[in-house]
């Protein structure tokens, strides 16, 4: 039995999986990942890249390519539009009974999405399937040194005071190997092994019904009469479900019912065509079936994100209704979170109890996101219902989330979401976007993603970079321009400690009498280890 000794085991190779080895290689940590499926997805499940999500794969460097292969949205009130541009798609949230209803204006609006992200991010949110953006995570991660296998079995695994041992299999050859990590992370899904195998529940709804997905292409663009719309909740008798448009020529039909009847493995195509024709109201229309494919909505959120050396992200710590389109998203920001953590520790300049502030920061993340996944989902699929809850702005959801932990050096936020948008500076909250001239332009969201980053006056900078160099601590500095001090609340003498995840650790809104004993106290408190 071969072995193998890596620095992190990453179980999983689909959006959180491949997230969690771009970001470990961001921060020079070896990983491995392993997926039992031949390849990247080939099915269709999350379809929304949010704005945060985005940042992230600009920070990553392959957020041209993603925009490459995605759909831009615009204001959802243009759903009606007739001449929108190519590839261009409101985000609208419509009811109906049929897609005639949609022309004669008998469809209900349950959703119509602003699409202005100019004054808080550098980017914006795209519609993409994961069978386009994982190629592109896949490549990237290859060309930073990530190891990736896929055709392997997770088997088992043990883990002690110093590491964890696995045991992975060979699909195609049934060959074993051992590998010894220093942590491994579970990113292989709601029904994964890493979990299971640690015990840890997972409590909220549980299972809200089923869908069958049907990929099929056909030509609705005429029926419709150059309408769009992100998602068309069809409330047809014989085949309710949600209609969308995957990109050029390729739709989904998300077919609500019983599984015994649609089973993937027993459903003809002809019966797909008929359950298509049936929703759509046309009765002749040319299907081309490409692929369908069975799954549950859940709901419902991990005890624990983490038991000793093992950690979980993705749908292996959170499940949600896809309404809001957080899911996969919400895997990736996982990802970022604990990658710069592990890396910490491992480089030396943090220590192990640095790693329990994931999830300290992101299980009231991922509460509160399934909470209104579920909100979404029980008003989109009940009109009319007004106990909505307390729905907070998309926005607010996927990209001014805060965080409050023993890594951050401020007031405790009573929640992980507010009620405003507000991203202002405070500890706890993803930098304030403000554009820099660095040669060219970037924004401050920009820098983010390896080092720790400090604005402020050069009394500030100069202490810094002192102390942070006498720990080992990565490091960059940055005078704050005017615009910048404004935004993120700093004044004309203080300064602003940025996380390599792009999240404020600390804000000193004026002067100190002695700047390098404050700075060091900080960052002996965000890295949970001893001044030196």
């Amino acid at each position: 039995m071969a072995a193998l000794r890596i620095g992190v085991l990453v179980v999983g190779g689909g959006m959180s999986g491949l997230a969690a080895a771009l970001f470990l290689r961001q921060q020079g940590v070896d990983c491995l990942v392993v997926d039992r499926n031949t390849s990247v997805s080939q099915l269709l499940r999350s379809t929304h890249v949010s704005p945060r999500t985005m940042e992230l794969f600009r920070t990553l460097g392959i957020e041209e390519d993603v925009f490459g292969v995605a759909d831009r949205f615009v204001l959802g009130k243009h759903w009606c539009d007739p001449d929108l541009p190519p590839r261009h798609l409101p985000r609208a949230i419509l009811r109906a009974g049929a897609l005639a209803d949609i022309v004669n204006d008998d469809a209900l609006v349950m959703a119509e999405g602003e699409n202005d992200f100019a004054d808080i991010s550098p980017t914006e949110a795209v519609w993409c399937g994961q069978d386009k953006i994982e190629p592109i995570m896949l490549a990237e991660a290859r060309r930073r040194g990530a190891r990736i296998r896929f055709g392997t079995d997770f088997v088992s695994f043990q883990q002690d005071a110093d590491g964890v041992t696995a045991v992975l299999r060979d699909r195609a050859t049934g060959e074993e190997t051992t590998v010894r990590a220093d942590y491994l992370i579970g990113a292989d899904g709601a029904h994964g092994l890493v979990r299971k195998e640690l015990g840890i529940e997972r409590r909220g709804h549980g299972t809200l019904g089923y869908v069958l997905n049907v990929l099929f292409k056909a030509d609705l663009d005429t029926p419709l009469a150059g309408r769009r719309f992100m998602i068309l909740y069809l409330n047809n008798r014989y085949a309710p479900g949600m209609l969308f448009k995957l990109d050029d020529d390729r739709w989904i039909y998300g077919i609500f019912g019983d599984p015994r009847r649609l089973d993937p493995e027993r459903i003809s195509e002809e019966e797909c065509v008929g359950y298509v024709r049936a929703a759509t109201g046309i009765k002749d229309l040319v299907v081309d079936v490409q692929t369908t494919m069975g799954w549950w909505i859940g709901h419902g959120v991990a005890d624990t994100y983490r038991a000793g050396r093992v950690f979980l992200v993705g749908d292996a710590c959170h499940v949600m209704p896809p309404t809001g389109g957080f899911g996969a998203n919400v895997g990736v920001q996982d990802a970022g979170n604990l990658a710069w953590k592990i890396g910490a520790v491992l480089h030396g300049w943090a220590d192990d109890a640095l790693l329990d502030t994931y999830e300290a920061e992101r299980r009231p993340v991922g509460v509160e996101t399934v909470e209104q996944a579920w909100m979404r989902h029980m008003r989109w699929s009940n009109p009319g219902d007004e106990a909505s809850g307390d729905e907070r702005e998309q926005t607010i959801v996927t990209t001014a989330y805060r965080y409050t932990s023993a890594a951050i050096a401020g007031e405790p936020f009573p929640e992980a979401f507010g009620h405003e948008l507000v991203i202002d500076g405070a500890p706890g909250m993803r930098v304030p976007h403000a554009w820099l001239d660095e040669g060219v332009r970037v924004s401050t969201v920009d820098l983010t993603g390896e080092d720790f980053l400090l604005f402020g006056d050069e009394r500030w900078t100069e202490a810094a970079e002192q102390v942070a160099c006498g720990r080992g601590v990565p490091l960059r500095t940055y005078p704050a321009s005017a615009q910048f001090r404004a935004v993120a609340g700093i004044g004309t003498d203080g300064a602003l400690l940025v996380r390599p995840d792009g999240f404020v650790a600390w804000r000193a809104t004026g002067s100190t009498p002695d700047p390098r004993a404050e700075f060091a106290e900080v960052l002996s408190t965000i890295t949970a280890s001893r001044s030196s």
